[in-house]
């Protein structure tokens, strides 16, 4: 039977190395691995060019090392080793509900594995569960149900080691034979056949329709990571927001000339003055001299109490037709002198709460964010 690539997923101490040994692979350290042992991934050649993918427990991480790191290791592995397609996902669990939060990480994991794959993972896909007192928990595919496609392909494993059963187990005491333990999901170590043709009947028709990874390269709208999105650094930026990068001090309005003051009429400031004057003719005098009132010499016609003939401006005594004597912004009235009264973007002249003419990462600060590395665990939006 063709294997082609095997995907052993699940925390450790559920059984993926030993059953890496059932499908035919070399040297493989079972029990007694190191922590960073338990952190590698491992492609195991079984036969005939098919693999055996042995991967980290998703709970094994250590505070530098989460999910996402241990998916993208995976991925890269893959990658590396020129492997394309993913024929059998054997998820390793124990029947316990309380982990359901780690088996619903696991469970995204196995769906993303298909995101750009037409057909659903979990056709692929055999739960193998190791065996304790409690066989019929449901708690690994209650998990699963939350965010796979569907279930009704899955297929599901539950095994029991004969080897690590009591003595007074009543599977050892009633001394059945193998066929018989067999048929109540124990299996012998020493029998490792058995085991393998368990997984065969479950994986018979895997390789017709492997799970093609079909790794893609895409871009980032929030920062310059191209890439495949389940490949992708952790790190991103976050949403953009609008800014004004310069800042001036102005008035309102342009620069006019005005008179502060109003005209008025007035006289020039010399005029001649009063006098008397005595009229000779050849009659006799009817009384005495006649008086001659004073008169504006800019107005001859007009007596020195007749009011004024030209029309000026009181602040500068200039021609009421002039330009005016003082420059101020007509705008905010301010003159010229005084201290810039409003704060506008010295790029695109607006005011500083209007929206702004260039945008950066909220975060960081920066201007040109698809220029530099994400700056913060946030995730990416890939199209």
């Amino acid at each position: 039977m063709l294997y082609s690539c095997i995907l052993a997923i699940g925390n450790t101490g559920n059984g993926k190395s030993f059953t890496a040994t059932i499908f035919g692979a070399k040297n493989v350290r079972i029990g007694h691995s190191t922590k960073s042992e338990t952190d590698t991934i491992t492609i195991h050649n079984i036969k005939s060019g098919d693999f055996y993918i042995d991967t980290p427990g998703f709970d094994d991480s250590d505070e530098h090392k989460d999910d996402e790191d241990i998916k993208r290791s995976m991925f890269f592995k893959m990658m590396d080793a020129g492997i394309e397609n993913i024929t059998t996902v054997l998820w390793f669990v124990t029947p316990d509900d309380r982990a359901k939060a780690s088996y619903k990480r696991q469970a995204k994991f196995i769906e993303s594995l298909a995101k750009y794959y037409n057909g659903n993972a979990w056709d692929n896909t055999i739960i193998v569960t190791k065996g304790s007192k409690d066989m019929n928990s449901a708690g690994p595919r209650d998990a699963a149900k939350e965010v796979a496609t569907s279930l009704s392909k899955t297929g599901e494993f539950k095994i029991l080691l004969y080897e690590s059963l009591p003595s007074d187990n009543v599977y050892k005491m009633l001394q059945l034979t193998s066929d018989q333990l067999n048929g109540f999901g124990v299996y012998k170590e020493s029998e490792p056949e058995r085991i393998l043709a368990k997984y065969e009947s479950l994986m018979e028709g895997h390789v017709n329709r492997p799970i093609a990874l079909k790794i893609r390269k895409v871009k980032c709208s929030k920062c310059p990571e191209e890439t495949d999105p389940r490949l992708a650094s952790p790190n991103c930026h976050l949403e953009s927001e609008s800014f004004h990068p310069n800042s001036e001090s102005v008035h309102q309005g342009k620069v006019i000339d005005i008179h502060p003051a109003s005209d008025f009429y007035k006289h020039s400031k010399h005029y001649v003055a009063a006098t008397t004057k005595q009229v000779f003719d050849d009659s006799p005098p009817l009384g005495p001299p006649e008086f001659v009132s004073g008169y504006w010499k800019c107005c001859k016609d007009k007596d020195a109490n007749a009011p004024g003939c030209k029309k000026v401006y009181r602040c500068c005594d200039k021609d009421y037709q002039s330009s005016g004597c003082e420059k101020i912004y007509d705008g905010c009235k301010h003159k010229v002198w005084e201290t810039a009264c409003l704060t506008i973007c010295k790029n695109c002249k607006k005011k500083l709460d209007d929206i702004g003419c260039k945008s950066r990462c909220k975060n960081c600060k920066y201007d040109n964010p698809l220029s530099i590395k994400g700056c913060i665990d946030v995730s990416h939006n890939f199209p």
